[in-house]
């Protein structure tokens, strides 16, 4: 028969109470995650002060799990230097614990005992940096999931605004052709009904002409329309070279107003079909505005290359305009867009009686 001392026994009833309340605690503080940096120190603290207890007066075997449990809470709660801190105390007090004696779950001889010590440190520290290694790519790999789901939404958002844009883009671009396009041929065609009313009666010949020259503009003007509901794919140069498309305007400004225009086309070397329309477009749209309002007797159309920049200009000495007032103009507001899609620069010089001079610089190719 085996006598227990009454002191050890009630050492161990006290140490076994002292677990389980240690234990329950530990475990309910794992329900509990803080936010604020305080928080979270005064947490570890806790964590830290309660294993101590328990690990050195408690004397609960294999203590060394529970600080590898707040290994994993440390490297969920901090971030950095603070993580690696919280890991390098916890083996600290692993140590602590090691060097009491009475900690052991089990007896070890006194000439193995610093073996039994280094080893231990040994196993701890490599189960521990391992450890974090392994939670911290969890936690990267969990982080770098999270900011490309995020990345996709953002990524959603933006594509519904470049759509968005696109189509407005598109929209302002049929615009411009819509009013290049049909508002030249409806400009010819109401001048040429004007003069065929005026000459209906003194010279009917030359009217009837006007008139089989409005069918035909009337014909173009359709055409155009067409054009721009199928999306304007047709070349509004008709395959034409620039200099026989900016004839052509010419011709058709000068049965309009009487007025033949000077032009000069000098270009060295071939343009693409963006730059030969951009350029078309302008010298349509300059001659448009002159025909509308200028009522001038001079008109000159110059295209050149000058200094690795091509120049394109149109200057009347018609009526002019104050440029400041003129703000809701969508022919200038197309040319502007044209422009600026190349790189380019649009310089529009005019006044009341002086005339207007539309300059524009393209950059070459």
């Amino acid at each position: 028969m085996v006598l227990i001392p009454v002191s050890r026994l009630a050492h161990t009833h006290g140490s076994v109470g002292l677990n389980g309340v240690g234990l329950l605690v530990f475990s309910a503080m794992g329900l509990v995650f803080p936010t604020r940096r305080w928080q979270k120190l005064l947490y570890t603290i806790i964590e830290f002060g309660l294993l101590l207890l328990l690990a050195l007066v408690g004397q609960i075997p294999l203590f060394q799990l529970l600080f590898l449990v707040l290994v994993i809470r440390n490297c969920v709660l901090f971030d950095g230097y603070a993580r690696t801190i919280i890991t390098v105390l916890t083996f600290v007090a692993c140590i602590v614990c090691l060097l009491n004696r009475r900690a052991l779950p089990f007896r070890v001889a006194p000439d193995q005992l610093g073996v039994f010590w280094l080893g231990s440190l040994l196993i701890f520290g490599l189960v521990i940096l391992f450890l974090q290694l392994l939670v911290d790519a969890v936690i990267t790999e969990r982080k770098s999931r999270d900011a490309l789901a995020e990345a996709n939404i953002r990524l959603q958002q933006y594509a519904m605004k470049v759509e968005e844009l696109a189509t407005i883009q598109e929209r302002n671009r049929i615009a411009r052709d819509i009013h290049d396009s049909l508002g030249h041929s409806l400009t010819a065609f109401n001048f040429h009904l004007e003069a065929a009313i005026r000459l209906l009666k003194v010279k009917p010949s030359k009217a009837e002409a006007l008139l089989l020259e409005l069918k035909q503009l009337g014909a173009q003007a359709l055409a155009d329309v067409s054009q721009s509901v199928a999306a304007l794919r047709a070349d509004p140069l008709g395959g034409k070279p620039l200099g026989a498309a900016v004839a052509t305007l010419v011709d058709h400004f000068h049965r309009s107003t009487g007025v033949l225009p000077t032009v000069q086309v000098n270009l060295d070397q071939p343009l693409s079909h963006a730059y030969n329309l951009a350029i078309f477009r302008v010298i349509q749209e300059s001659l448009t505005n002159c025909c509308k309002y200028a009522d001038a007797t001079a008109v000159s159309v110059i295209v050149q290359p000058v200094n690795q920049q091509i120049q394109i200009i149109v200057e009347d000495n018609g009526n002019g305009f104050e440029l400041e007032k003129n703000t809701t103009g969508f022919g200038l507001q197309g040319m502007q867009e044209r422009v600026q899609a190349l790189a380019g620069e649009l310089r529009i010089s005019t006044a009341p009686a002086r005339g207007c001079r539309v300059e524009v610089w393209l950059p070459l190719e």
